[in-house]
């Protein structure tokens, strides 16, 4: 552990070799969860220290000029690096590819009041209509559909379990706020993350020559297989159709395409099969399909805790920050034009979020009540 301590003091003070670099990156890809004592100077806090690795990183990732994005292994070995080095101070590591401008010097008016990342919380609608909030609702069986019981099994997980009964079948749809995030069981034993602001209505049993879903917002599939009842997904601009796979669909209004990515297995978007690792972009507007290679951790890092960006800007960010946070975005301002790149983690409140945008942008931000305005 002190040689650990040791590489980190070398490297901070800009005396690494790249062998120690690179070894620091191998403890990273290690990472065990063991707590590392932080190499903190004296009357120094986790915060300061965090302050000091995101200089001696920084000017390194903002070059005077464009340069080719460095490859994504590293870029997020990078950035998860620091954000591990120092992650009992809850810290972040972001950065853009382009150099900074001078900012202005502008008071930042910090919230009275935090607000808190997305909870687990949904709505559940029955067939009849009425509705469960499943916040506030007690683990265990919660309601008969056709032919499935409805069980929440804990915080932020719904399942359907089928009782052998010959009961019609039925809709439900789970629906998720913005500001919230839930995982249901389907009947047949498919999983799906529902993202901020996204319903999921199916049926309560699989019966016929298909299973069909529909969408709007974002989720993360992983589906049971069954050759003989294929799966599809169901959104107001795509279908997108499946055999045992694992895949994410995001279909949110206010974004200008519709994406399904898939990881492994198969899908079919219109008359496209992608192969894992691509991701099918339709464009409403345009009435144009396209298939590309995915960012796949970029992709799947709302599910996995994190947001992550790569070449993104400003307006886009905000977009999906709007949604976990459940605020609405006021520009006072034109957005600044660089590039983000690099992870925050979704855990923090909402201010955090906002500073290291600051920090790392030329647009300030001040929070008032449920809304982010946007400042020079």
């Amino acid at each position: 552990m002190q040689h650990l301590k040791d590489l980190i003091q070398r490297y901070l003070k800009g005396r690494a070799t790249p062998e120690e670099t690179s070894a620091l990156e191998d403890w990273y890809h290690s990472f065990d969860d063991s707590e590392v004592p932080l190499p903190l100077e004296p009357g120094e806090d986790p915060a300061q220290l965090k302050q000091r690795l995101l200089s001696r990183l920084l000017p390194v990732m903002q070059p005077e000029t464009p340069i080719k994005a460095m490859p994504p292994y590293r870029r997020y070995a990078v950035a998860a690096t620091v954000a591990l080095l120092v992650a009992a101070a809850g810290a972040i590591a972001l950065w853009h590819r382009y150099k900074t401008l001078p900012k202005k010097d502008i008071a930042v008016h910090m919230p009275l009041r935090e607000i808190a990342p997305a909870q687990k919380k949904a709505l559940l609608t029955l067939a009849d209509g009425s509705t469960i909030a499943l916040d506030d609702a007690a683990n265990g069986a919660l309601s008969q559909q056709g032919s499935a019981r409805v069980v929440k099994n804990s915080p932020g997980q719904l399942s359907y379990q089928a009782d052998g009964s010959a009961g019609e079948v039925v809709y439900n749809t789970l629906s998720v706020p913005r500001g919230g995030q839930y995982q249901v069981t389907l009947p047949d034993g498919s999983k799906v993350w529902l993202n901020s602001a996204s319903s999921l209505r199916y049926p309560t049993a699989f019966k016929g020559t298909n299973r069909k879903v529909l969408l709007t917002g974002q989720a993360y599939f992983e589906i049971a297989p069954n050759a003989t009842q294929p799966f599809q997904v169901q959104t107001s601009d795509m279908e997108v159709q499946v055999l045992g796979t694992r895949f994410d669909v995001m279909a949110y209004a206010d974004e200008p395409t519709v994406n399904a990515t898939l990881l492994d297995g198969k899908i079919k978007v219109h008359d496209k099969i992608l192969q894992p690792g691509q991701q099918a972009v339709w464009s409403p507007t345009a009435g144009q399909l396209r298939i590309s290679t995915a960012d796949v951790h970029k992709i799947m890092a709302w599910k996995n805790g994190l947001f992550v960006f790569n070449n993104m800007d400003l307006p886009t960010i905000l977009r999906e920050v709007a949604r976990w946070y459940d605020v609405e975005i006021v520009y006072h301002t034109v957005p600044g034009k660089e590039l983000y790149g690099g992870g925050i983690s979704r855990n923090l409140n909402l201010s955090a979020v906002l500073h290291v945008l600051e920090e790392n942008g030329n647009n300030h931000f001040k929070i008032n009540g449920k809304q982010v305005v946007v400042l020079p």
